[in-house]
């Protein structure tokens, strides 16, 4: 079975590690009952949105590596709407497989239905995002024939810590947390508004548009004339 299927060795190992992750995730948000804390030798505690910020940065790490396994597996000649279509499947796969999660985590925040149904949402674009990106280096990394593991995921942490760190230096760029995504699932849960919102998800589109574009234009570059 080719290792770009949903439920080839490589991909089962892959949800495996996302569901071990989260549940860990989850576990550790999971708050203690008064009694059970003052029994507890320990005074760390855990906040509540753990899981959630901890559900888009591990979709990401699971999204960059299905992007690089799929880049050894897909045609060039690929359309658009098949390679997303191909990287929706594994996506969605990873997300039936949190469903559990996802629904016990509901009771963790009180943000709402809405602000979960968002974050899905965001996860699944984000991970799009990631995937394509990762795809992207993969192919460039041949043409420059060198390996591109390092880039990969150094380009996913500083994607992720950058925005965040300049968000959290000034009150004043506070909005350049939803431009991380650990940053903005956290302004998600927490209540985040209209504007965090909407900067938090055209970032992540914009770069697919970019993603795309760069790809037709590298796909058509040996056939210039």
């Amino acid at each position: 079975m080719k290792s770009d299927t949903v439920f080839s060795t490589s991909s089962l190992q892959a949800y495996l590690s996302l569901v071990f992750l989260g549940g860990i995730a989850l576990a550790l948000s999971i708050q203690p009952s008064t009694r059970i804390a003052a029994l507890r030798a320990s005074d760390v505690s855990y906040p509540p949105g753990l899981f959630h910020i901890s559900l888009v940065f591990f979709f990401g790490v699971f999204a960059i590596n299905r992007g690089a396994v799929l880049a050894a597996n897909t045609p060039a000649r690929l359309s658009h709407t098949k390679l997303i279509l191909r990287f929706l499947e594994h996506i969605a796969y990873g997300l039936l497989l949190f469903s559990p999660y996802l629904l016990f985590s509901r009771s963790l925040v009180s943000s709402g239905t809405i602000s979960l149904i968002a974050l899905v949402l965001y996860v699944v674009v984000s991970s799009l995002f990631f995937c394509l990106g990762s795809l992207r280096l993969e192919q460039r990394s041949d043409h420059w024939k060198q390996g591109a593991f390092l880039l990969r995921y150094g380009s996913f942490f500083a994607f992720n810590l950058v925005p965040f760190g300049v968000g959290f230096s000034h009150p004043s760029l506070s909005f350049f947390l939803s431009a991380s995504p650990v940053g903005f699932a956290s302004r998600l849960i927490g209540g985040a508004s209209a504007l965090e919102v909407l900067t938090g998800f055209l970032v992540p589109i914009l770069g697919i548009l970019w993603l795309l574009t760069r790809r037709q234009r590298f796909d058509r570059r040996p056939h210039a004339v």
